[in-house]
């Protein structure tokens, strides 16, 4: 029963990623879901409480894997590495391709989610204070290696974040930018920018 439910549950959530992700989250209604699912609404509201129930599983599902792909990347490079760009490259690098690798994701978490409902956009508010700690962690841990002399104003790393995010979407929206174009722009707002 349990393994039922359990894919039953990542039925929907799959379905959601194809359609909030293409569609978009506004246009798809939650007989759609459904419908792709092939399961009844009966058992929609037996796993969501409504469709912004369904987009936010989604999206934490999804901000939580970047953030594992982040972290594994990162512990990686801090073994190895001499200076702390390497250590933020890796980082960033993981970031960018868990992301690049699905598209809906990228539309979904940096698209679809925007301004859904007030509640939603504080969840949201969190999940990149959230990304701020993780940077300010890297910071630290650079800084006990010798690899960064002081760690950054938080605040430079909620500007880091939105940039991060305008430019991944950015790169999804454009098929002449790639993975490389964004790396770039983002080593440049780390040095000179947040680490000075």
């Amino acid at each position: 029963m349990h393994d039922r439910r359990r894919d039953r549950r990542r039925r929907f959530c799959d379905s959601a990623i194809a359609l909030f992700g293409t569609d978009g989250y506004a246009a798809t209604s939650v007989s759609a879901v459904c419908r792709h699912a092939a399961l009844s609404s009966r058992q929609f509201y037996e796993e969501f409480g409504d469709r912004e129930h369904l987009l936010r599983t989604v999206y934490d599902e999804t901000e939580d894997a970047a953030s594992t792909a982040v972290i594994e990347s990162v512990e990686r490079s801090l073994e190895t590495a001499a200076e702390i760009e390497a250590v933020f490259d890796a980082g960033i690098r993981a970031f960018v391709e868990f992301f690049g690798a699905d598209p809906r994701l990228t539309r979904i978490c940096f698209v679809e989610a925007v301004g859904v409902s007030a509640e939603f956009e504080e969840h949201r508010a969190e999940r990149r204070t959230r990304w701020g700690a993780s940077l300010d962690a890297i910071s630290a841990a650079g800084a006990e290696r010798g690899l960064l002399t002081a760690r950054p104003d938080p605040l430079l790393w909620t500007g880091f974040i939105g940039a991060v995010n305008a430019v991944i979407v950015e790169q999804v929206r454009s098929a002449d930018l790639t993975t490389e174009d964004t790396l770039r722009v983002m080593r440049t707002l780390l040095r000179p920018g947040v680490l000075g």
